[in-house]
Order: structure tokens, then sequence, then C-alpha cells
């Protein structure tokens, strides 16, 4: 079982998405813990320690872009992995925003399983301190919620 021992926040708004996640990630060895929204993750985020998430781009509340520009704020090294049906340009966006990777809607499972682990595995060198927006620069969140 590749995730054996890693936990994994999911945050994803659609709660039959959401089941699906956590299904697919518990049968492939991780321990996870669900939330609905960026905000529920950033506060179980600070209750305990992940060693990924997966998040949907598009949620209420909080965003998954805000959401990933807050938590890499404050967990640096915790690989994200987001999930989004749009089909733009998010991908160069989002990487350069530090996500460690963005799965299209609908997802294939074993696809999302792989680009987990490898984002785990590789202790999210993919998000280099460098690439987390600092205060005055031109790349700055403020977050309000709704």
């Amino acid at each position: 079982m590749e995730g054996y021992g890693k936990r994994v926040l999911i945050a994803e708004d659609e709660e039959s998405v959401r089941r699906l996640l956590a299904v697919v990630l518990e049968e492939a060895g991780y321990t996870v813990h669900a939330v609905k929204d960026g905000m529920e993750a950033l506060a179980e985020m600070k209750k305990r320690r992940f060693d990924a998430v997966v998040a949907d781009y598009r949620m209420p509340r909080l965003d998954g872009e805000q959401f990933l520009l807050l938590s890499r704020l404050m967990w640096p090294q915790t690989p994200t992995v987001l999930l989004s049906a749009e089909h733009t340009d998010l991908p160069v966006i989002l990487k350069m925003q530090g996500a460690c990777a963005l799965v299209p809607k609908p997802f294939d499972s074993q696809g999302l399983l792989q680009t987990l682990q490898a984002a785990v595995e590789a202790a999210c060198s993919c998000c280099s301190p460098s690439s987390i927006p600092r205060e005055g620069t031109n790349n700055t969140l403020s977050v309000s919620p709704s």
C-alpha cells in the first residue's frame, strides 16, 4: 500500500467527490481527514500535521488558490495537489504559486494516486520557499472570508 502511514487532508466542497476521494485514498493506505472548504482546511492544518493536501480549486469561503497561498506561507513543505474542472492556463499559474500538481476533474483514481504519491515522495521539492508570496511584492494576497 503506497500511502501507508501518510496523512492526507482533503478539502472539497462537493460531498460526493469528497467521499469518493476519501475512499480512493483510504483504500490506497492513506489516513484521510476531509473538510468542505479552504477555511476548514487551514483550521485542521493548525491542529495536526499532514503529509499532503488534496484541494478543490473552486470552493466557497476560501478557494483553492487562496488556500494554496495561505497554506504555503504557514506550511511550505506540505505538498498540495489541486483538483479543477477548469481547463485554462491554471496549471502554469498554480505551479508558480506552489501547487505540486493540478489534476483535472473528473479525475482518474490511479492517476490521482500516482500524482499524490510523487508529491509526497518528493517531500514537496517542487515547492521552493522563493515561490511563496511576500509582503511588499507584486505577488501578495489578502483574504476576507465571506
